[in-house]
């Protein structure tokens, strides 16, 4: 594209109303097996304000929800069979078509796929010790895959929340709901075969619409404090750039920084790099390391967490709004700088997003998920959203990259 050329609008992805994203599931589920659902259960996308990659080392983390969200609707099975429809299950790495099962023939190497994400949670909930039937299930959502939103775990997420109902469970309190959020990891991890922290997890079943959770790891299953997001009191909003993009290397490379945050632990003689926060003499033993990237993912896994505890006390704290906002965005550049610098899980995508916000004049703005593709997210004034997402935009097509979709928290 010329720079005389005319933009066109940014490409935006609108989150369904609850009862749009209910009417369009129960639709799918008698279309799909001819009767209609018990119930509609669902789950929300996650969003890392602060905190990336510090989960599996024992750290901190403040993520978020978003209004996007994933919808199962399903009912009870007179036998222990589970049949289970996504909408555009394409989407999930998945056939498309239909997948039937029993929860006697769920184990490790016996579902791939996106079925593995369903089939792992009823798997892991029947190794907990809780029991139930066969499930009829369908799948519909407004959450974009492979955006660095955790779509997967929004799928594992709604489906345990059918399942505590269907099978009656009662794990509806917080406690409850932890609960629920390990079963998901440990399905994730057995079934689905994908390495996770529980950030996702545990976010998506624990963190309320409006608010910020700070998530301590150092826990299992973590200790969760809520935190007021008021943003949105004072003019401001989350702006997500979904960059369209997600490396071939992303399950890899996630399980080598977790072995290397392992490595770089035992280096140091500490159980996990959690021990080191607050550690005065921390950033000296970890610049003594003498493997380059063990001192990296260390550096990074311990600032990341100062970050968490900065950010945290700015959304606690009594100062002038203006000068706490402030200082929230220059934390989400450090982050991502340390993502980019010392983590390598930024990707060119990311960081033209990243950089282009930041000319464009956002409070701050970092790479949001696991990283290898993906989001950003910029702290913004909601009426300069627009401006932005279409500098954004611009700058893609500019590059002659495929063009990013937006959303808004």
């Amino acid at each position: 594209m010329r720079s005389d050329e005319p933009l066109g609008e940014p490409r935006w992805i609108d989150p369904w109303t609850r009862g749009q994203g209910e009417t369009r599931v129960r639709a799918l589920f008698a279309r799909t097996w001819g009767a209609e659902p018990a119930g509609v259960w669902s789950a929300p996308g996650r969003i890392t304000i602060i905190g990336e990659h510090t989960d599996y080392s024992g750290g901190l983390s403040l993520p978020t929800v978003t209004a996007h969200r994933t919808y199962v609707a399903a009912r009870r099975r007179d036998d222990d069979t589970v049949r289970v429809l996504s909408e555009g299950a394409d989407a999930f790495d998945g056939p498309g078509e239909r997948w039937t099962g029993t929860l006697t023939d769920i184990g490790p190497d016996q579902v791939s796929g996106w079925p593995a994400y369903v089939a792992g949670v009823l798997w892991a909930l029947r190794e907990r010790g809780y029991d139930g039937p066969g499930m009829d299930v369908v799948i519909a959502s407004c959450l974009p895959t492979a955006s660095g939103l955790a779509s997967s775990g929004a799928v594992e997420c709604a489906t345990a929340l059918a399942a505590n109902a269907l099978w009656g469970l009662a794990l509806d309190s917080d406690d409850g709901h932890a609960e629920l959020a390990e079963a998901c990891i440990d399905g994730e991890e057995a079934i689905a075969r994908a390495p996770t922290g529980g950030l996702d997890q545990h976010t998506q079943l624990r963190c309320r619409e409006g608010e910020a959770l700070e998530l301590d790891f150092s826990e299992r299953p973590p200790r969760a404090t809520h935190r007021p997001l008021y943003f949105p009191d004072y003019g401001l909003g989350l702006l997500v750039t979904d960059v369209r993009t997600r490396d071939r290397d992303r399950t890899p490379g996630y399980r080598r920084r977790r072995d290397e945050c392992a490595a770089a632990a035992s280096a140091l003689g500490v159980e996990r790099l959690r021990d080191l926060a607050g550690d005065h003499r921390a950033r000296a033993r970890i610049e003594a390391l003498a493997d380059p990237v063990l001192r990296a993912r260390a550096r990074h896994v311990v600032a990341e967490i100062e970050r968490v505890e900065d950010v945290s006390a700015q959304l606690a704290g009594t100062g002038p709004a203006h000068e706490r906002f402030v200082d929230i965005g220059k934390q989400l550049f450090r982050s991502h700088a340390s993502l980019e610098v010392d983590y390598h899980a930024s990707t060119p995508e990311l960081n033209l997003a990243v950089d282009t916000a930041f000319r464009n004049g956002v409070l701050g703005a970092r790479m949001v998920g696991a990283g290898f593709g993906g989001s950003t997210i910029a702290l913004v004034r909601r009426a300069d959203a627009d401006g932005v997402a279409r500098s954004i935009d611009h700058a893609f097509v500019e590059e002659g990259l495929e063009r990013p979709r937006f959303l808004m928290v």
